[in-house]
């Protein structure tokens, strides 16, 4: 059976893997939360007894505040609880197991200082919980409201009620400068041109120093990285596409040039640094197994109640 993507898989290893297992779906920010939040996510599972699935993922520059039944190691949470994520510089891994939900917002590259009210840095690698990382709110109530919902949708839903609140408490001037960052972000993603700090820095205005202390603040890090890790999340995604549509793979030294390197080996050191493994041992993984104990599951449950 074949499962529907997501618009956007870039940074999940093996999305189509991940879509026989679970319901995924996204929703916009809201006005109110515009420029600080990217968008709401939310996943739902129901997995055979024994089925275990660790999902990859080479996260996006960002942060996710995320409510939700499983920690990270797979273990059920009863009650569920909150966490704050900040930027992961590594590969993240997520075991899934039994059945359960989790809800989130996936910051913009520039929104978590907000949501934090204190500088992003602070959060790099870390997971907070509600209490340390979101003053200003009562947090055990967030959660057991979010909790008794019945359904993702309105679990989202008061997830966003709840950061709206948060957002509207803090400095509005905190809140603009925080837009103006996740905008000048924003050109890292999206133009391949830009591959260096300075290159970023001239198309925001200001200096590199500047953009630096911006970054230091809003995002959590380096500029630079952020110019560095969509490039690679496009590449691992160029990969992964090419697969998944049994495209004549047109080569690594290829994408490196469309997205900007001199050659192929700086993409590898990029691939290196962020991924942990070679493109070509990258490109290996992404093979369909022959042993996925899915096989013998008929996919998500598409039940919301879980």
């Amino acid at each position: 059976m074949t499962y529907p993507l997501p618009d956007d898989t870039r940074g999940i290893v093996d999305p189509v893997a991940m879509m026989r297992y679970v319901d995924f779906a996204r929703s916009p920010a809201g006005d109110e939360l515009d420029g600080i939040v990217e968008w709401f996510w939310s996943v739902a599972w129901a997995l055979p007894e024994g089925v275990v699935h660790d999902q990859q993922v080479l996260n996006h520059p960002a942060g996710n505040v995320s409510i939700g039944t499983l920690d990270d190691a797979g273990t059920p949470l009863d009650p569920a609880e909150g966490r704050v994520y900040g930027v992961m510089t590594g590969v993240g891994q997520r075991r899934l197991t039994v059945a359960g939900w989790t809800v989130a917002a996936r910051t913009t590259v520039g929104g978590l200082g907000v949501i934090l009210d204190a500088p992003a840095r602070t959060a790099v690698d870390a997971q907070l919980t509600f209490a340390a990382a979101l003053p200003g709110i009562d947090g055990d109530a967030l959660v057991a409201d979010v909790c008794g919902e019945t359904t993702n949708a309105s679990r989202v839903a008061v997830l966003r009620a709840g950061l709206e609140a948060l957002v509207s408490r803090r400095s509005p001037a905190l809140v603009a400068e925080a837009r103006e960052v996740a905008a000048i972000a924003a050109m890292a993603e999206r133009d391949r041109s830009v591959m260096r700090l300075s290159q970023l820095a001239d198309a925001a205005g200001c200096s590199v120093r500047t953009l630096q202390r911006l970054f230091d603040v809003h995002v959590g890090i380096n500029p630079s990285f952020v110019i560095r890790r969509w490039r690679i999340i496009e590449a691992a995604e160029a990969a992964r596409s090419a697969l998944d549509r049994n495209e004549d793979w047109r080569g690594w030294a290829s994408v490196a040039g469309d997205l900007g390197y001199a050659d192929q080996a700086h993409l590898t050191r990029d691939f290196r640094r962020h991924l942990g493994t070679t493109p070509s041992a990258y490109l290996a993984r992404l093979e369909p197994s022959t042993t996925d104990p899915v096989d013998a599951f008929d996919g998500p449950s598409g039940r919301e109640d879980s």
